[in-house]
């Protein structure tokens, strides 16, 4: 009795790099993974960026428009990233690899800020805003060099994050099919949602902790949350179809636009 043919995702692969398989590889269930752990990384990047300005006045002692500065310098360099972990991702990598390296470097920035909240001898001493008894000082230094490498790990890793994860859900369907494409738009309906439940949590419960019972614990939640958010990944991985990378549409527009007339 012959065997049943296996067919294959043509161009796909799963997490060991071996042809991804029809009916096993890809669908809603493997985009539900997907939809799970944007919300533990959308807490993990909202609840300190929507609190950050107050952390870095209050604790780090830089003045209002300073922190104002800083905050939109990193939330701009973490959405600019996202350009090049989507490049990385199409040109040379894969969403899965791309996914997996950026979330532990945003967890490793994470893991520094909240090292550095945690050891009062790691930030500026404590002083009274406005005061005139006592001179605040900024933090500056090695201080100063740990926080914003931690910043801009964070930054690096929501920017690789944001690049992969959308198109990593959107590879769990099969777009030369009618339902295919239907179940793909559904995801990204999904995936708005999820990404909107993460950011609820994080503004609210998260953002309650940072304010009444320390930052150290706030940025422990962020951290725990990018942590699990990479074990919900993980345990997605059998049931995952990754693109093969084939080359970037970036790319043949810098080709066109250095190549001159």
């Amino acid at each position: 009795m012959e065997e049943a043919q296996v067919q294959v995702w043509e161009g796909y692969v799963d997490w060991r790099n071996k042809p991804a398989i029809k009916g096993h590889h890809g669908g809603m269930l493997a985009a539900s993974f997907v939809l799970a752990v944007e919300v533990l990384e959308n807490l993990a990047y909202i609840a300190n960026a929507s609190n950050l300005v107050l952390y870095l006045s209050k604790f780090m002692h830089f003045s209002p428009s300073n922190s104002a500065n800083i905050v939109t310098n990193f939330m701009g360099t973490a959405f600019l990233l996202a350009i090049l972990g989507g490049f990385l991702a199409d040109a040379f990598f894969t969403t899965f690899s791309i996914y997996l390296i950026s979330a532990a470097i945003e967890f490793m920035g994470l893991l520094m800020l909240t090292i550095q909240a945690h050891i009062p001898p790691l930030k500026p001493p404590k002083c009274v805003m406005g005061s005139t008894n006592s001179l605040c000082q900024t933090i500056q230094g090695g201080k100063e060099a740990m926080l914003f490498a931690g910043l801009y790990m964070v930054a690096l890793g929501v920017g690789g994050i944001k690049g992969s994860l959308p198109p990593h859900g959107a590879e769990q369907f099969d777009e030369t099919t009618t339902e295919g494409r239907k179940k793909r738009s559904e995801f990204f309906n999904y995936f708005v949602f999820s990404l909107s439940c993460g950011a609820l949590f994080a503004v609210t419960f998260v953002v309650w902790i940072e304010d009444n019972k320390g930052w150290q614990w706030g940025l422990g939640v962020s951290t725990a949350s990018i942590l699990l958010s990479v074990l919900v990944f993980l345990l997605g991985s059998h049931k995952y179809r990754t693109k093969v990378p084939a080359g970037s549409p970036i790319t043949p527009m810098f080709k066109v636009y250095f190549s001159g007339p």
